[in-house]
């Protein structure tokens, strides 16, 4: 009943707005016909042409500062190609004439004639000369152009804080390359302006003037009949979505082709399953249409259309014929074939502006998406006070770590689907040098209260000092230089490994000395000098081929060569966190470290590269306050000063571990718990060791 309801309601909004649904093929079509939103939508366009005319002048200026005398160069190269086709026209008309009178007279003027053809062959390599030199300048100009867009873009991009980047509004929803395309288009649209309006003027010139505006008119019948009176998508209120189940299937079956479900298809043997299934989808849809709505919508359903279209363009010719019986003189043979020519040049001309219509308004809105990239507000407002503070005096700020006071803190996950937030009225203090270890079961808000205090992110509500001032007082550049975040969700760089541990101090990302002191430290050093290049190794390495038919014959020398291109290299997962922690200690060597966050960062190492690495960690907690989080509760519990046990996003428990053993509360219970596991996994080894022992030997 409810459903019914609802289809009845959407059907009377659809009805008040004038919207008609369509099939077209797998599509369901929505197009508002409605007057009132298309009038709404013309000046909304008309609107966007206006706001965005600006943003032209911004781009030119841009454009002119990245490669003035190149962009001078292709703008006259437009030109020219704007113009040419006149020219030429022009000029064909006077070898023509020239040539007709001297046939007609019977005494040639072999002057004239050399001049005129001398004139065309000129203007031909004129043609072709800036037809390559606009093609040359083009290029480099496309090159230039796109790398200073990508760094644009890149530096909007690298500016946002967290949060904002996690909102689809953040997203650069244009690239570089599309700037370029934009651009181009926009270019090629008034120069393509620029060609009508040069050929109307040799139409004017070729007829008398009470006659050249008529034949005009006439030349660009057909059209302007084309565009106004033909259904197209692209001007319309829309809105289209796939209703074929059948379809649907295909699509999701193709997916299984990507390299994702690789692993899973080949050891599943599903391959035979998919192909199946696949072939059932599509018989089924049998001779269904499967083309987009913009290339279906519209199609002529009957030949009248068509038939007028083709009259309107033979007009121009039948013009001309009629102008010579109503007065022979008014009208030369050579002028009647010139003016013929000028007509279809201008008739593919007029459709041309057309057609590039839609590419200028839609590059008018990547202008306008392009200038308002930098202006995306990051969520964390940024303090002026300096980190460490100017009061302190140097003593101090080498000798303490970072301290932290928080008073009913409360935070959500932006666009999180949870009713519960992730920190419920978190009080807490956390002082300088200390070593806290926070404990909880997974989705207990461990990770979240490690990035709030990290700066990531801003509770929601509550406060949050830092070193007695409220955190947002502070630079957030600094306290990010001040924070070592070390977590097993930290991702390892598309660079080599000394660039992804060096980058841990980017100041001396290129100081291979102690870029390897680091790696030992983190454990890393070993089996990176095991790798064929060792340092300068990268996992996964940029490479970009192309081929053909290298597949026909592998003994071919260039199957070789492909071969010899570098591959992705892998290593474990506990490698990788090796990697991670390594970058951390090279952190360590700026001496602006204060407060250290280790966020189970071990989770693939065994127990005793865990065990060196906690222990190279304490080691260098000297000047640094000091925060583990983890699920394992082995000695670093036993030492720390305070342990924090979290429960659905609060602080149920904070004491010494002998106090909250005693306690017999949430900590003793998920150690008591985790103690029982690893026993019984002792037991499960043991046996398994018993019985696999005989079988080695």
């Amino acid at each position: 009943m409810a459903s019914e309801k609802m289809k009845r309601s959407a059907s009377e909004v659809q009805a008040k707005h004038g919207i008609r649904e369509t099939r077209l093929g797998v599509w369901i079509l929505k197009v508002a016909h409605d007057p009132r939103l298309i009038s709404s939508a013309g000046r909304k366009h008309y609107d966007d042409l206006i706001s965005t005319l600006p943003l032209l002048r911004l781009l030119a200026t841009d454009i002119y500062s990245v490669a003035p005398r190149y962009f001078v160069l292709y703008l006259l190269c437009q030109v020219w190609q704007g113009i040419e086709d006149a020219v030429l026209m022009f000029f064909s008309n006077l070898l023509l004439t020239t040539v007709e009178a001297g046939i007609k007279s019977g005494k040639p003027d072999r002057t004239a004639i050399l001049t005129a053809v001398f004139t065309r062959l000129f203007c031909s390599l004129t043609v072709a000369y800036f037809k390559w030199h606009g093609h040359l300048i083009y290029k480099i100009l496309q090159a230039k152009v796109t790398r200073h867009y990508e760094l644009f873009l890149m530096t909007a991009d690298l500016r946002q804080d967290l949060p904002t980047s996690q909102k689809i509004s953040s997203k650069q929803p244009v690239t570089a390359a599309q700037v370029w395309e934009a651009l181009d288009h926009i270019i090629r649209f008034l120069m393509q302006v620029l060609r009508v309006g040069t050929q109307l003027a040799l139409i004017a010139r070729l007829f008398n003037s009470s006659a050249g505006p008529l034949f005009s008119l006439l030349s660009i019948a057909e059209p302007l009949f084309m565009t106004f009176y033909s259904e197209e998508l692209w001007s319309k209120i829309f809105f289209a979505y796939v209703d074929n189940k059948h379809y649907e299937r295909m699509q999701s079956l193709h997916k299984f082709t990507s390299s994702e479900f690789r692993q899973d298809i080949v050891s599943g043997d599903l391959a035979p399953w998919i192909l199946s299934e696949f072939r059932k989808a599509h018989e089924i849809l049998g001779e269904v249409p499967t083309n987009h709505p913009m290339s279906e919508y519209g199609e002529s359903r009957s030949p009248l259309f068509d038939m007028l279209a083709r009259l309107l363009g033979d007009l121009p010719i039948a013009y001309c014929a009629l102008s010579v019986l109503l007065d022979n003189k008014g009208i030369s043979l050579v002028t009647f074939a010139v003016v013929q020519q000028s007509s279809l040049t201008l008739r593919m001309s007029v459709q041309m502006v057309f057609l590039q219509l839609t590419e200028f308004r839609k590059s008018l809105t990547t202008m306008r998406t392009l200038y308002t990239a930098p202006a995306v507000v990051n969520t964390l407002a940024d303090g002026n006070v300096a980190y460490p503070r100017a009061d302190e005096s140097m003593s101090e700020k080498e000798a303490k770590g970072m301290s932290f006071f928080l008073r009913n803190i409360s935070f959500s996950y932006p666009d999180s689907q949870s009713t519960e937030p992730a920190l419920k009225n978190i009080s807490l203090t956390i002082k300088s040098g200390e070593l806290v270890v926070i404990v909880g079961a997974n989705g207990s808000g461990k990770s979240t209260l490690i990035r709030i205090l990290s700066r990531l992110y801003d509770p929601d509500s509550g406060e949050i000092c830092i070193d007695d001032l409220p955190s947002k007082s502070y630079c957030i550049s600094d306290l990010h230089q001040a924070t070592a975040l070390l977590s097993q969700d930290t991702a390892i760089y598309p660079l080599s490994l000394a660039e992804n541990i060096g980058l841990g101090f980017p100041d001396c990302v290129f100081d291979r000395e102690m870029i390897e002191e680091a790696a030992k430290d983190g454990g890393a050093f070993g089996f990176i000098k095991k790798l064929k290049e060792g340092m300068d190794t990268t996992l996964d390495p940029y490479v970009e081929t192309f081929g053909h038919n290298l597949d026909v014959d592998p003994s071919h020398p260039l199957f070789e060569e492909m071969e010899r291109i570098q591959k992705p290299t892998d290593i474990s997962g506990g490698e990788r966190q090796k990697v991670v922690a390594s970058r951390s200690f090279m952190r360590f060597k700026s001496g602006k470290v204060k407060f250290v966050a280790v966020d189970e960062p071990s989770s693939a190492l065994d127990a005793n590269a865990e065990l060196k690495l906690f222990e190279k960690l304490i080691a260098a907690r000297a000047g640094k306050t000091v925060i583990f989080v983890t699920h394992r509760f082995g000695h670093l519990t036993k030492y720390a000063d305070r342990i924090i046990c979290m429960k659905e996003g609060s602080i149920v428990e904070m004491g010494r571990h002998e106090e909250l053993i005693q306690k017999k509360g949430e900590y003793a219970n998920l150690y008591d718990i985790q103690a029982k596991s690893v026993k019984r996994f002792k037991k499960l080894d043991h046996s398994i060791y018993y019985i696999i022992t005989p079988v080695v030997e």
